[in-house]
């Protein structure tokens, strides 16, 4: 389960942590390596990120937190991956409801730097709903 969120991948990362504090989870955090792609032209060009990663017993699940690279400006986002989908909706409902805004309401800096159609910003809102309706 990845969704975008607008925030920058440190502050989403300390408010996911704080999130996991709040319900008294045990986990690991590390920093991990991810490569993903942009296209300049027609060339495509790899590259990687840092990411949050933290490993939550009580979920079973490993929970990355990322900003790819684009356009000019970041797109930020949270990946849940491992097989209780029920318990991940829940977390990702109430870590929405901590955020300053919701994860979806990319300021217009944010809309006019990375584009209003790019990937991230323009199914944002929709992908939420999916998950925290």
């Amino acid at each position: 389960m990845k969704l975008p969120v607008c925030f920058e991948p440190k502050s989403t990362a300390t408010v996911f942590r704080s999130l996991l504090d709040e319900l008294g989870y045990q986990y690991k955090r590390t920093n991990v390596n991810r490569t993903y792609s942009s296209v300049a032209i027609v060339i495509a060009l790899e590259r990687t990120a840092m990411v949050y990663r933290y490993e939550v017993n009580e979920l079973s699940a490993i929970v990355d937190i990322w900003s790819e690279r684009p356009n000019s400006g970041n797109i930020t986002y949270i990946e849940i991956k491992g097989k209780n989908e029920k318990d991940y909706k829940k977390i990702l409902k109430l870590f929405s409801e901590k955020l300053p805004r919701k994860p979806w309401e990319y300021t217009i800096g944010q809309k006019i730097r990375n584009g209003w159609f790019s990937q991230g910003i323009l199914g944002a809102k929709k992908s939420w709903y999916k998950v925290i309706e």
